[in-house]
């Protein structure tokens, strides 16, 4: 006979406040305030939830350009189906996927997109869900699970449109989006080996870039006549294998992870030809097309150290790495070209230097090589919690010395009871005035984000 069917709720309710430190203007960014996770468990087979509630200030005039009263956005992050035997566990619907050794940042995770409007969030609260297939398979101290999606998932990324730091330099059109003519799967597999001081793991991921990449450009014209052309800039996902291996090793003083990924990428746009999506009555005829071709082979790491201070003070470690081995194209056209946060130079207006990694770890739109250091201590049996963490920016620039950039939180944690948790924390960011991008410099950018923020979180 089986078991009864049981139904399992939890969830939180979070009222927070965000200000910035220059002139204690409220910052206007979503965030969740509300969500609730479910589980019904019926012998083999359970149902899986996971719906939050994004809210965000309305503008002034917000009432003149809607009728909408609702100021809430519905998100069902997670949704499936589990189906657990003696050895494996298979899964099925709208789920989060997390790969790699380290806690974060893993060049090895991506199976999963990101939301860059969580970006400083921990775990699964960063992370988008696809609707995918997954199988975990335990043979001894081996597990191999594997990721199946048909679907191709995008980052969501900030579209310049509210106060959030990070943002691109180029927002395509639908229309400049060169769709992927394939069907889009996705899927890969990952083995983990645990032994008794940590465990190694190795993986395949093959899909598309959760981040769009310039494809090419296409040249119209009216009939034979150039003498007034049309440019056509197009943008798409390139098809990109990694390859990953990682490791945790624990000591009685320390534990050590570390994630290593090999990435190939190839744009499969070989030709980009299309009718022209401006005036077809005016350009109408297609007289040139540069796909570009793009190949790159390029790794990320991320090693992580943690232990225990004196004075019973936690301490984490992060170093990230990004750079690119190897990168081949074709030219763009002789021609000046507006793509916008880039100012037009014919020496310098070369595809290699448009290349930005569409897969692995989200710090790589920042920096190509970061540390970040956490320090926690907790008081009054656990009851207040102290946290510093400070993300640096360690890479080389002409001209600038020491630290280009740097973003610090500095936390308290107050539980008043087990279930009301209050929180205050200060974020400061500094960029670098002798930077060579100038106010294009990320950090430079992100300034004006240096924040405090009260936090009031019910936990049910």
């Amino acid at each position: 006979m089986g078991s009864e069917p049981s139904v399992d709720f939890s969830g939180y309710v979070d009222f927070a406040h965000i200000s910035r430190l220059s002139d204690y203007s409220i910052i206007d960014i979503p965030f969740r305030m509300g969500s609730i996770e479910f589980i019904h468990q019926s012998d083999y087979i359970s149902l899986n939830g996971n719906f939050t509630l994004e809210y965000q200030t309305r503008s002034d005039s917000y009432f003149l350009g809607s009728k909408d009263p609702q100021d809430f956005r519905l998100d069902m992050r997670e949704l499936y189906t589990t189906y657990s035997g003696d050895n494996f566990e298979f899964r099925m619907g709208k789920q989060i996927h997390s790969w790699g050794s380290v806690d974060e940042n893993s060049p090895m995770d991506n199976a999963s997109a990101f939301d860059y409007y969580y970006i400083f969030l921990l775990g699964r609260d960063r992370k988008m869900a696809t609707l995918s297939g997954a199988l975990d398979f335990y043979l001894g101290d081996l597990k191999l699970n594997a990721v199946f999606s048909p679907i191709h998932t995008t980052n969501r990324v900030p579209l310049g449109d509210d106060d959030f730091p990070i943002t691109l330099p180029i927002y395509p059109t639908e229309s400049q989006i060169f769709t992927i003519g394939d069907l889009p799967f996705e899927g890969g597999i990952q083995g983990t080996y645990s032994f008794g001081m940590g465990e190694i793991s190795m993986s395949y991921f093959s899909g598309y870039d959760r981040t769009f990449n310039l494809t090419g450009v296409n040249i119209y014209g009216h009939g034979a006549d150039l003498s007034s052309s049309y440019l056509d800039i197009l943008f798409g996902y390139r098809k990109t294998n990694v390859f990953g291996f990682g490791g945790i090793f624990l000591t009685d003083w320390f534990i050590l992870r570390g994630d290593y990924g090999y990435f190939n990428t190839e744009d499969q746009n070989i030709n980009i030809d299309r009718e022209s999506p401006f005036s077809a009555t005016w350009y109408d005829s297609l007289h040139f097309s540069y796909p570009l071709l793009e190949k790159s082979d390029y790794f990320q790491s991320t090693i992580q150290l943690e232990t225990e201070l004196p004075f019973k003070i936690n301490f984490i470690a992060q170093f990230f790495q990004f750079d690119t081995l190897s990168y081949s194209s074709d030219s763009l056209p002789d021609v000046e070209i507006d793509i916008p946060g880039f100012e037009f130079d014919s020496d310098s207006m070369t595809p290699e230097n448009f290349f930005t990694p569409g897969m692995g770890v989200p710090l790589a739109i920042l920096t190509n090589k970061a540390a970040i250091i956490i320090l926690d201590k907790t008081f009054l049996n656990e009851q207040v919690k102290v946290s510093i963490t400070s993300m640096l920016d360690l890479a080389d620039y002409e001209g600038v010395s020491g630290f280009s950039g740097s973003l610090s939180e500095y936390k308290i944690e107050y539980n008043f009871t087990q279930d009301l948790l209050g929180l205050f924390g200060v974020t400061k960011v500094i960029g670098s005035k002798d930077h060579p991008d100038g106010d294009q410099y990320q950090f430079n950018k992100m300034e004006d984000f240096s924040h405090f923020r009260f936090e009031l979180k019910y936990y049910f």
